[in-house]
């Protein structure tokens, strides 16, 4: 799949994927039972005796994926992967999973079955109970993820505090769109059980976008270092999407900052919302401009 569809630059005033979400937000009903709804990774709702995570996502025929360049297997196993990487992102695990299936006509029985091999494959590995869903015939292939997780502490994109230091778990631009990938779910649970991480979102429309998405929330701004942004060989575009890593925000007064240097990549601080959305690259900065992929 070509890089090249990809980008769709964020203009102020232009409706867009991020503007439907503001009026979604705008327009829900707020329940208290819903502790976090619109406008995070995962919603967050408070049960009788734990609170839960649910998110779900979307895998569609020539928008996230290519029948001529990925097997099936590939297909199911990554329809769950992009799930619960949003598990994933508010450090929590995944517990329950539904699948809905959108077939068309060429997907034949055995076609389907290395797709179902896929998903049961993923959700196996973490443990992850499937209770059902829904299948319905369609022009293309497609499958509507959803899952119900917990967490012990929600981590949430609008808790990014000024002087956080800004951190991806991994390098950008290594992952194809037709391999599988692992979501970050142990390294998440992990940062949140040893250190102060204020904030979280895993990188699925590209690191400008989603770093972006922390800072809007939080209503806060941010200095990158373009040099300290890690990148894959020649591929240096921090605006493609679909890396799964996670960037974390650590709280300042973090006194365990040094051994996060030196696992994880630091690439930036946290600042107020006046500041603005910079990048500095030796000495010449210049604001930022917010694009990625966006679906429209």
């Amino acid at each position: 799949m070509s890089n090249s569809r990809f980008y769709k630059v964020v203009k102020k005033g232009k409706f867009s994927e991020l503007s439907w979400i503001d009026f979604l937000k705008k327009t829900v009903k707020k329940n208290p039972k819903v502790l976090v709804s619109i406008g995070d990774d995962c919603a967050v709702v408070k049960g009788e005796k734990k609170t839960y995570i649910l998110t779900s996502d979307l895998s569609i025929e020539d928008v996230h994926f290519s029948l001529a360049k990925s097997d099936y297997r590939t297909i199911g196993k990554r329809a769950i992967a992009r799930a619960f990487s949003d598990i994933a992102a508010c450090a929590g695990s995944p517990e329950f999973v539904g699948v809905s299936l959108g077939l068309p006509k060429y997907v034949t029985y055995r076609a389907l079955k290395r797709l179902w091999e896929g998903i049961m494959f993923m959700c196996s590995k973490y443990k992850a109970s499937i209770l059902g869903g829904d299948t319905a015939r369609s022009d293309k292939l497609f499958l509507d993820i959803w899952v119900v997780g917990n967490a012990n502490k929600v981590v949430l994109r609008r808790e990014a505090k000024e002087g956080d230091y800004i951190f991806v778990s991994g390098v950008l631009g290594k992952l194809k769109f037709t391999e599988v990938f692992y979501p970050k779910i142990d390294e998440a649970k992990e940062l949140v059980n040893n250190y102060k991480i204020n904030s979280m979102i895993d990188i699925s429309d590209g690191f400008i976008i989603d770093l972006f998405r922390i800072l809007k929330e939080s209503k806060k701004g941010a200095i990158i270092w373009k040099n300290m942004i890690p990148v894959y060989k020649d591929i240096n575009d921090i605006f493609r999407g679909e890396d799964y890593q996670l960037i974390f925000t650590v709280d300042k007064e973090e006194k365990k900052i040094n051994e996060l240097i030196g696992r994880f990549y630091l690439v930036g601080i946290v600042k107020d919302s006046k500041f603005g959305y910079w990048m500095e690259e030796g000495e010449v900065r210049r604001r930022i401009e917010v694009k990625g992929y966006l679906h429209f």
